[in-house]
């Protein structure tokens, strides 16, 4: 056993709370689940059987009760921004589920909450250590592909949803679900303010209120621009890309967890010169440029940055810094807010 084991309580044992965040510790010596809340018996029936824990039916009710040093917020998405404040306000660090809040303003609020007291807030933004986007991190810190110039992202699919997630009054929709994954990495990968947003949602397909199609192009402050293409209202047979990332120098793609790569080292290549005269022998244009292109095909596998869970117990535990920092997601947010703005007929709750 750890010589003192974080003792965590998780509110909501749906799909996240269960099978993300128990599961996350299940088995690591360095947790103890000491309570855990949710409103269907059978839920908290097996979380006692198996986590041998506290178990409670409401979120204040355990709040009051609990001696855990971190809350895990794995409710749905419109209560995430009251209980995360309220559980900051009780002196406890705090783990929440994507997406952070239903809005920045709430969002500030939630930051200013764990500033005032003290405490970590730690998003569960866990795809920024995916295999695919250490890779993508590693492969723009490498240079081969030059300066970035432009980023895309592609998820299409059809089906016809009709869970909670399809309600406004959820927080619900595409861009609060599967947009806040793909916008935390794009982010990450541009490391720069956002600057202009264009945005476009629909509702196709899915029960419910929201949007499962989005379509989206923003310009960050650097210049570099982002391609945001996500739907499941999007009946191809053929699918585009996952990730598109253009250089200067290069181009890589990432599909199906295979990269391939396409670049030249500069150093190498011929130089060019403007031909200015307008006509020309033959009417030949371009030119008979001849690169020294390297092609690539490999797993799009980057290093190793740990679980979600391990670094959370280096955060609290060791006082390191955590991966996602609140000031960044608070700029997704921001991005979110904006698209909201863009198509009214699809706004917060």
């Amino acid at each position: 056993m750890a010589k003192k084991p974080i003792k965590l309580a998780i509110a909501g044992l749906g799909r996240s709370g269960w099978d993300i965040h128990v599961s996350g510790v299940r088995g690591d010596d360095r947790y103890r689940i000491v309570a855990v809340m949710d409103p269907l018996a059978a839920r908290r029936t097996e979380a006692a059987a198996e986590l041998a824990c506290e178990t409670y039916d409401d979120y204040g009710k355990m709040l009051r009760a609990t001696d855990a040093d971190v809350i895990t917020v794995a409710t749905p998405s419109a209560l995430h921004g009251p209980q995360t404040i309220a559980a900051l306000k009780a002196g406890k660090h705090v783990v929440v589920e994507k997406p952070l809040s239903t809005s920045v303003r709430e969002a500030d609020r939630m930051i200013a909450a764990a500033a005032t007291y003290k405490r970590h807030l730690m998003i569960h933004q866990n795809y920024r250590l995916f295999p695919i986007c250490t890779f993508m991190l590693a492969l723009l810190k490498s240079g081969k592909l030059g300066k970035l110039t432009h980023l895309a992202f592609n998820s299409s699919s059809y089906s016809r949803r009709n869970d909670w997630q399809c309600l406004r009054a959820n927080a619900g929709g595409l861009l609060n679900n599967h947009g806040t994954h793909a916008l935390d990495q794009l982010l990450a990968l541009v490391r720069s303010p956002i600057k202009d947003v264009l945005c476009d949602m629909k509702h196709i397909s899915d029960a419910g209120d929201v949007e499962d199609q989005i379509a989206m192009l923003l310009r960050a402050e650097n210049g570099v621009t982002i391609g945001v293409n996500i739907s499941t209202a999007a009946a191809t047979v053929e699918q585009a890309p996952e990730w598109t990332i253009l250089g200067t120098l290069g181009a890589a793609t990432i599909a199906d967890g295979k990269a391939h790569l396409k670049y030249y080292d500069p150093k190498k290549a011929p130089k060019i010169r403007v031909r200015k005269t307008t006509a020309v022998d033959g009417r030949k244009y371009g030119n008979d440029d001849v690169l020294p292109w390297v092609e690539e095909a490999c797993d799009a596998v980057g290093p190793d940055a740990g679980s979600f869970y391990d670094a959370v117990y280096a955060t609290v535990r060791q006082r390191k810094k955590f991966i996602v920092q609140p000031s960044e997601v608070r700029e997704m947010m921001r991005v979110i807010d904006i698209c909201r703005k863009q198509n009214p007929a699809f706004p917060g709750r």
